[in-house]
């Protein structure tokens, strides 16, 4: 009988250390294996809403990460992970990783919070400052005391009309965490990497400082924002006016100057407006930019077309191209079909 008790104890005891022991041989089992169903050896993950740890393996089925969400999960609740939260941002998954590599690196960087910072093409700093703001864990009021502050102006090469040609519009890839130092110290670094070796020399051929070649990108910009290929021309024609000795005489500057950026139509007594930043009153180039011009028109500057144009004005539609001439009595035809054409619209 004893012998008989003795078998059944070492069976139930055996039972349960293999109903114990399993879970554990499964997680074994599991946490090397490769669940990761995209090819290439990275992937980025974008989150756009917070994503609870107990929910996030029925979050990477969804993106496409893993084909079942039992594994993961499984590894979630052994850790305890299952309390945390994966905050919103941009997360680079690695090919390689086991599936305790990922659960163990999604962890470690669930307040990370990468992101794509853009950096936009915007009328002035306070508007840049409202823009970044946004994005990232630096509110609007100290990016503003940031970009006005005068030594730090000074400290890069520039003041305060030139220090929005600092700022170059795209996309970054950052914390959103970044300090606003940090947030310096990286528009300081892409400024550097757009101004290399090459577009010196053509501003230098221009003979233009880069902070001109932007300002001039600038009116550019808002002289012509519908048809972009008409960017290099219009170009060509303020450097052929710069180097005739001629006024700009450039609409959005004035428009900058009275701080209508909108007004349709610029009359006689807005080109009186009294300001360095009217160029029919002003020759040369504004004190600074009428906006932070993208990348791209700063390229048409350094990369303007060569032509004989002096003069440009709206064609009578709603195209928004321009015809260009080289004489006056033909940009005045040019300009009476528009005039006549504006007063048709009822364009006032």
């Amino acid at each position: 009988m004893k012998k008989w008790f003795g078998f059944i104890l070492f069976l139930v005891i055996l039972l349960i250390g293999i109903y114990l022991v399993i879970p554990y041989y499964n997680l074994y089992q599991i946490k090397d294996q490769n669940s990761l169903l995209f090819e290439k050896d990275s992937k980025s993950l974008v989150i756009e809403n917070d994503v609870p740890f107990s929910a996030l393996s029925s979050f990477l089925v969804e993106k496409d990460i893993i084909a079942t969400s039992k594994d993961i999960e499984k590894l979630i609740q052994y850790k305890n992970y299952h309390k945390d939260t994966l905050k919103k941002g941009k997360y680079l998954l690695r090919k390689s990783w086991t599936n305790n590599e990922l659960v163990n690196q999604l962890f470690l960087m669930r307040n990370q919070n990468i992101i794509d910072l853009h950096v936009p093409s915007v009328i002035d700093l306070n508007s840049l400052a409202d823009k970044i703001s946004k994005q990232i864990f630096i509110d609007s009021s100290t990016l503003i005391e940031l970009f006005n502050n005068s030594e730090v102006q000074k400290d890069l090469g520039f003041n305060s009309n030139t220090f929005p040609t600092f700022f170059m519009p795209n996309t970054y890839e950052i914390y959103a965490t970044i300090k606003k130092e940090e947030f310096i110290d990286l528009m300081a670094k892409a400024y550097r990497e757009f101004w290399n070796t090459n577009r010196k020399a053509k501003a230098k051929q221009l003979g233009l400082s880069q902070s001109e070649v932007t300002i001039l990108a600038s009116i550019v910009q808002m002289e012509q924002q519908v048809r972009i290929k008409e960017h290099s021309r219009i170009a060509g024609l303020y450097i052929n006016r710069l180097n005739s000795g001629m006024k700009l005489q450039a609409d959005p500057t004035v428009k900058f100057a009275i701080n209508k950026q909108k007004l349709k139509r610029v009359l006689n007594k807005h080109l009186k407006y009294d300001s360095p930043y009217n160029t029919y009153m002003y020759a040369g180039l504004p004190p600074g930019p009428i906006c932070i011009p993208e990348i791209t028109t700063i390229d048409a500057v350094l990369n303007y077309e060569k032509h004989n144009y002096i003069y440009m004005c709206a064609e009578p539609t709603y195209s928004g191209n321009h015809n260009f001439a080289v004489t006056y009595n033909d940009h005045l035809r040019n300009y009476k079909l528009y005039k006549a054409w504006l007063d048709k619209e009822g364009i006032r």
